[in-house]
């Protein structure tokens, strides 16, 4: 049997070096299905708590010790710029049922930007899960043609592409089993094209997402269509009509424009490519606003209008798709108890007033409380996703400006404590991106060495708090701790043996973790 071992040297891009084994795309998981098991029920931990000058220590003692894993994957799924391996391949590897290891990372339209030297299917399968236009995700488009160019309009994928679209959810699946993928349908807003515009469009699909004069558009008191979603493209501060990216309200209330959409999810269902859908603008407490205007309550339904127009939306869908086909909808920070039987996860878009500042702490306390709200009354299976926004200096910044400002001190604090935020109080994913107020794409992000730790699964309840320490979560998994602090002060965590913190790659038994920060801990591995 050949066998190749995965040195445990692992080398980031910060230049640092430790001895934490982190994952490859398709080396997730290891051990059999008896071995994680056993794994999981043999871990007993207990918690002492007390005070060490004014700080909190939290000192956590883990009765079973976890020895080293070889993870094992096949030759052609190796990825260079992860880690240097000497190869090890097992004989039935391919018929174990993978297992997700966290974190969990997933990608909400818009991908990476700071791994160039990586193509673009990896840098997708490096998500575990992902939403957008299923030409985005598998080179798939909705089947228009020059005599019917508009999208919307459309209840079928192309069938000329699906065996291209077949090949591509094979590579990514090879290198990420675990991967789904969403396709997000379209009913809140989308692009519209005057019919004066569309006679000088280069190419017949560079057309509106409905014909011009479609019954299917909402219309203003003067029968004109509504800008309600934009890019600043000129980054002048606001979004109006001479803005490049502009959407327009779709009047969802209507019931043949609701069958169009249930007619796409059938389709996306039927074709064995997508696992769901994403729904976006999604809440149950008010109607849509322009959003080129100052009074928010100026709405054109009314929001009773409005949310019997989306249960029965979900409740059509739900009626002729499978019982495990997905539906993710972005309600941001807010609950939709209504629409919870038909839902299986919330994209929690977490949005922040000013976008040169971080979360105050009533945000992340809003966070928090939505989150267990989802993990607990949402559909199963769970897909419950947290988008934590970066604070922006350069508000026109470049590539370079982006990807620089990501990796700042502040921005890499609240990316930490954004992951560790959904590893205690979630069994979902998490992104940490860029603030949609600047004039790039929403929700490209960098992708950070936290996240290649390899935590395994979790083995203890969410939100665990202890004794005397508001605001100071910890929660074990098969291969370390996660720590998440929001107390108000700096915490000491105080282990009986020595961890590895992921971010400086040092080892031992006492660490501090600031307020608004958090933390993973790799256990350490015994012969």
């Amino acid at each position: 049997m050949a066998r190749t071992r995965c040195r445990p040297l692992f080398r980031r891009t910060d230049g640092r070096s430790t001895n934490l084994q982190y994952r490859t795309l398709s080396a997730r998981n290891s051990g059999t299905d008896e071995q994680r098991h056993r794994r999981r029920i043999g871990g007993e931990t207990r918690a002492q708590v007390g005070n060490n000058m004014g700080k909190t220590e939290v000192r956590l003692c883990a009765i079973e010790r976890y020895s080293k894993t070889v993870k094992t994957f096949r030759v052609q799924w190796l990825i260079p710029f992860f880690i240097s391996c000497t190869i090890i391949v097992h004989v039935g590897d391919a018929q174990m049922k993978a297992e997700r290891s966290y974190p969990s990372i997933f990608q909400a339209w818009n991908g990476i930007e700071n791994r160039p030297d990586v193509d673009e299917l990896h840098r997708l399968a490096q998500h575990d899960l992902a939403f957008a236009h299923p030409y985005t995700l598998l080179k798939i488009a909705w089947n228009i043609s020059e005599e019917q160019p508009y999208s919307g309009l459309a209840i079928a994928l192309s069938p000329s592409q699906l065996n291209t679209a077949r090949q591509r959810k094979q590579q990514l699946l090879s290198l990420n089993p675990n991967l789904l993928l969403l396709v997000e349908i379209r009913c809140r807003d989308a692009r519209y094209v005057s019919r004066q515009n569309e006679a000088d469009v280069e190419n017949w699909w560079e057309v509106g997402y409905f014909p011009p004069d479609s019954p299917y558009w909402l219309k203003d008191n003067n029968g004109r269509p509504v800008i309600g979603w934009g890019e600043d493209t000129n980054g002048n501060g606001k979004i109006d009509e001479n803005d490049k990216v502009l959407s327009s309200l779709i009047d969802f209330t209507n019931p043949e424009m609701q069958n169009l959409m249930v007619n796409q999810a059938v389709a996306l269902n039927a074709s064995g490519l997508f696992d769901g859908i994403m729904l976006d603008w999604w809440n149950e407490d008010y109607a849509t606003s322009p959003i080129n205007v100052d009074d928010w309550s100026a709405t054109i339904l009314t929001p009773e209008a409005e949310l019997e127009a989306r249960l029965a939306i979900l409740h059509k869908i739900r009626e002729q798709v499978d019982n495990d086909f997905l539906i993710l909808v972005n309600a941001n920070t807010r609950q939709i108890p209504k629409s919870a039987p038909s839902v299986n996860g919330l994209f929690m878009e977490c949005y922040k007033q000013e976008y040169d500042k971080g979360y105050n702490l009533n945000q992340i306390l809003q966070m928090e409380k939505t989150l267990l709200w989802a993990e607990q009354h949402l559909r199963e299976p769970r897909i419950n996703c947290l988008e934590g926004w970066r604070v922006v200096t350069d508000y026109r910044g470049d590539l370079n400006i982006r990807i620089a400002e990501r990796n700042s001190p502040e921005n890499l604090q609240w990316m930490r404590m954004i992951t560790a935020l959904s590893l205690t109080h979630s069994d979902g994913y998490v992104l940490f991106g860029d603030d949609n107020a600047i004039p790039a794409p929403d929700h490209l992000h960098n992708w950070y060495d936290f996240w290649d730790a390899d935590l395994g699964q979790p083995i203890q309840k969410k939100a665990v708090q202890y004794q005397g320490v508001a605001g100071l979560f910890i929660r074990e998994f098969e291969n370390g701790w996660v720590v998440y602090n929001r107390s108000g002060a700096t915490r000491t965590v105080t282990f009986d043996a020595s961890v590895i913190g992921v971010d400086n790659g040092k080892q031992h038994s006492r660490y501090e973790i600031p307020d608004f920060d958090g933390e993973i801990f790799l256990k350490t591995a015994t012969d």
